[in-house]
């Protein structure tokens, strides 16, 4: 009888046992999350894109660029530039307008600078595309010898679309801008101010933080890569090529330039 009593206790124990909820583990020490890198701008350099600065969105950069002096042949000029602006407004509730000012050149300053405005709005935002129309005006306000009468008014559409949405953290952005203006847009053998131009690219992300872009910039062909070096940091580093094919015997440039702000440069799906 007492054996028989022992064995019930016992089996009690063991379902009692089997049906507590096991005592939690422990959780590890949770790992730190990595900040995801700012887009690459996949417009190249002198391309305008309708992805324009918005409430909130400013940049600051600044470039040194070295270009081929077409008056004495196989000789290189040095010179740089900087470049500050802000948004205003909102381009899906409404238009958000942008506001740049350029100080054209550090190695003469009397040629002074030059402001612009560009517009935007978007037209459609979906999980998968993004289109927006824009516009602007180049220069058209300056000061010193570098006025250009008239400016580079445009107006150009921007489409963008993941090549590969179904990944979980890289989405492969392609961005294609198309406009036309007149000023710095115009063609190649354009006579007067009131000729038109066109221009176009194509950017693709390679990595998250690394973009190529290439273009007609109206009067020549330009290859811009885009790299932003640290994440969760807006630090962009660009480097250009202009007028590659040295279509108008002007002379080709080449712009390593590096500035604070431009993620609004590019869709964001």
């Amino acid at each position: 009888m007492a054996n028989r009593c022992a064995m019930v206790r016992l089996l009690l124990l063991a379902g009692l046992a089997l049906a507590s909820p096991a005592a939690p583990a422990q959780p590890s020490e949770k790992a730190t999350p990595r900040q995801p890198f700012d887009p690459p701008i996949l417009s190249p350099t002198q391309v305008p894109s309708a992805f324009i600065a918005q409430w909130g969105d400013f940049y600051a950069a600044s470039a040194v660029f070295a270009y081929e002096n077409s008056k004495r042949q196989g000789a290189t000029t040095w010179d740089g530039g900087i470049y500050v602006g802000g948004g205003l407004g909102s381009m899906e509730r409404s238009v958000a307008v942008e506001l740049d000012f350029n100080l054209e050149s550090l190695a003469d300053q009397d040629n002074g600078g030059s402001f612009d405005v560009r517009v935007a709005r978007q037209l459609i935002k979906r999980k998968n595309f993004s289109l927006v129309a824009g516009g602007g005006w180049l220069a058209v306000a300056s000061y010193g010898n570098w006025p250009v009468e008239g400016g580079s008014p445009y107006g150009v559409v921007t489409a963008a679309w993941p090549l590969q949405p179904n990944h979980p953290s890289f989405w492969r952005v392609m961005q294609i801008n198309l406009g036309g203006g007149k000023g710095r847009f115009q063609r190649i053998d354009a006579t007067d101010l009131s000729s038109q131009g066109i221009f176009g690219s194509v950017g693709v992300e390679l990595t998250p933080n690394l973009g190529i872009s290439l273009g007609w910039a109206g009067k020549g062909l330009n290859s811009s890569l885009s790299l932003v070096p640290l994440r969760g940091t807006p630090i962009y580093v660009s480097l250009s090529g202009t007028n590659l094919t040295n279509v108008d015997n002007t002379g080709r440039a080449g712009v390593l330039a590096v500035s604070w702000g431009g993620k609004f440069r590019t869709a964001s799906f």
